[in-house]
């Protein structure tokens, strides 16, 4: 990415697709689920977002996304609202949604293909599966054996049982998000 200008804008109609693509496809986006699917797209697609991510209570969080959402949503490209009855934010695109990704229409269409996958893949998860996919894929960037693995997310998260993890685990390797963890390292002779 270039200016700051540039970079701002970029991440502003980031926002905004992922907000439209989210409607578009009629998945739940809420402010959970939008800091989980740009964690992803920056750590498994390497799209550089510029976003710097470190573990908090639901998961990777990034104040700076929080920050950028707000922008957006005070530009009316994205509208968010408390629903009470599901206890969390719902985000949908606002009236100036269109506009603003016309801004950054080649970044937009030169990752359209990752934002594609990324939806298709985990779109449909609930924020309480995307905090547990989004750690794994977290953790899982400190090389560490598969049981290390599941036992460093139970006790990072433990509200969610060796089990869960492991098929998340399973989940992440198959779609490739994870390398495929061995249950035991041994030690080179």
């Amino acid at each position: 990415m270039s200016s700051g200008a540039e970079v701002s804008w970029k991440k502003y109609a980031l926002i905004a697709e992922i907000v439209e693509r989210f409607g578009t496809a009629k998945y739940r986006l809420g402010k959970t689920a939008l800091q989980k699917m740009i964690f992803l797209l920056q750590r498994s697609f390497e799209v550089d977002c510029d976003y710097s991510y470190t573990l908090y209570t639901y998961g990777p969080y990034s104040s700076d996304v929080a920050r950028d959402l707000d922008i957006v949503e005070g530009f009316e490209v994205a509208k968010i609202d408390y629903d009470s009855n599901f206890g969390g934010y719902d985000i949908h695109p606002g009236q100036a949604n269109t506009e603003l990704r016309q801004r950054a229409m080649s970044f937009l269409d030169e990752i359209s293909p990752k934002l594609d996958r990324l939806v298709d893949d985990f779109g449909q998860y609930s924020a309480k599966e995307l905090e547990l996919r989004s750690t794994v894929v977290y953790l899982s960037k400190l090389g560490l054996e598969r049981n290390t693995l599941i036992q460093q997310v139970h006790e990072t998260k433990p509200h969610f049982s060796l089990a869960l993890i492991e098929a998340a685990i399973s989940d992440l390797e198959r779609k490739g998000y994870v390398r495929e963890l061995s249950a035991v390292m041994t030690p080179a002779n």
